[in-house]
């Protein structure tokens, strides 16, 4: 009966650990969708590129769908002591980061003004440096 109880609780305790592995994991991979996203926007804002412009978009967009829903509580986790403050903080961040992302797309496909559309692409990168500089130290 024991090795059976210690069994459970080593494999329970594995489960446990591998969860975190995932969590994390996959937030690595959502920054890294947004990231890529923010490397077509700038290769198709160079390149006056449309279609890459607007996969960068997309990928932005899905790389933050539910960035903080889907991570908030593994994020506090790792966020400096003022929790309260970082979560805050990393949210009205993120809220920006989908506001200036709208106006790009909008600006992108109504008005093809690209000193406009490259000042907000300038904002969504100053919102995510700004971000990581706070709250990663």
């Amino acid at each position: 009966m024991k090795k059976i109880i210690l069994l459970l609780t080593i494999a329970l305790s594995l489960n446990l650990c591998a969860n975190k592995v995932d969590e994390k994991m996959q937030r690595k991979m959502d920054m890294q969708t947004v990231s890529v996203g923010l490397e077509l926007i700038q290769k198709g804002i160079l390149s006056n590129n449309t279609s890459l412009t607007k996969t960068g978009i997309m990928m932005i967009k899905k790389g933050q769908e539910n960035m903080l829903e889907t991570h908030g509580e593994d994020l506090k986790k790792y966020l400096p002591n003022n929790t309260a403050f970082a979560y805050k903080f990393a949210k009205s961040s993120a809220k920006r980061i989908s506001d200036y992302t709208n106006e790009l797309s909008e600006d992108l496909n109504n008005r093809k003004d690209y000193s406009r559309i490259t000042a907000t692409y300038t904002h969504i990168m100053n919102e995510c440096a700004g971000c990581h500089l706070k709250l990663r130290k």
